[in-house]
């Protein structure tokens, strides 16, 4: 398993990452336990990876597209690691030494997943972070949050259940009610995913209900 990321070495990654797609006009936004951390500023919530959606314009450049088109373009930034038979591309973040390390990044876009409609980006809530003074896209709190739920949910029994209910209660505070993304009335999935968190969790169940419009679990 990678070692997780300092909070440096992350944010050296993304910033590397951000002027990059920038430069290629790719709109994009950071999601995942790179984005936690970006947002929630904790120390001890790490990560070892990059997870990032981007929006495909006229130009059709899809997250396959766009590896290929970092690995052209930039090849001292970015090298590539197989994963599943698949490649995907990698920041080359320089270590104490003269070492590299290969940060795998993994893209995702709407054109690609249709099933999943959370991925585009021009109905999504997106937030920035300055990275040394340059911005660099997230996906909301809310966004995020509403993500994580879901996660939680999926990956029961799994070690990644316990980070998804943490990365919950480290992103709820930062929640505004009232956002598209907290209203789980019309979605089956997201209420049975929410029961089950507040089964498990039931103290982070108030300060949901002050973020989640959801009336079938919190009347509201």
């Amino acid at each position: 398993m990678a070692r997780s990321l300092s909070p440096h070495q992350l944010q050296t990654v993304v910033l590397g990452l951000a002027q990059k797609l920038d430069s290629l006009n790719v709109d994009y936004a950071i999601m995942g336990g790179a984005a936690v951390c970006l947002l929630t500023q904790r120390p001890d919530r790490e990560t070892e990876d990059v997870d990032f959606v981007i929006h495909v314009d006229h130009r059709m450049i899809t997250a396959d597209r766009l590896t290929s088109q970092l690995l052209t373009s930039f090849p001292s930034e970015f090298g590539h690691v197989s994963q599943f038979g698949h490649t995907i591309p990698a920041y080359k973040l320089s270590l104490p030494g003269g070492a590299i390390r290969l940060v795998e990044l993994e893209v995702f876009d709407y054109q690609s997943w249709p099933q999943r409609p959370q991925y585009n980006l021009q109905s999504a809530t997106r937030t920035t972070r300055s990275i040394n003074g340059y911005p660099v896209k997230t996906f909301g709190p809310e966004w995020i949050m509403r993500e994580k739920i879901l996660s939680q949910y999926q990956r029961q029994g799994s070690g990644k259940e316990g980070t998804d209910i943490r990365d919950v209660t480290l992103l709820a505070p930062l929640c505004s009610p009232g956002k598209a993304e907290l209203d789980f009335n019309n979605s089956k999935e997201l209420q049975n995913a929410l029961s089950n968190l507040v089964q498990k969790r039931p103290t982070l169940s108030e300060l949901l209900k002050q973020k989640i419009k959801c009336a079938a679990i919190f009347q509201n």
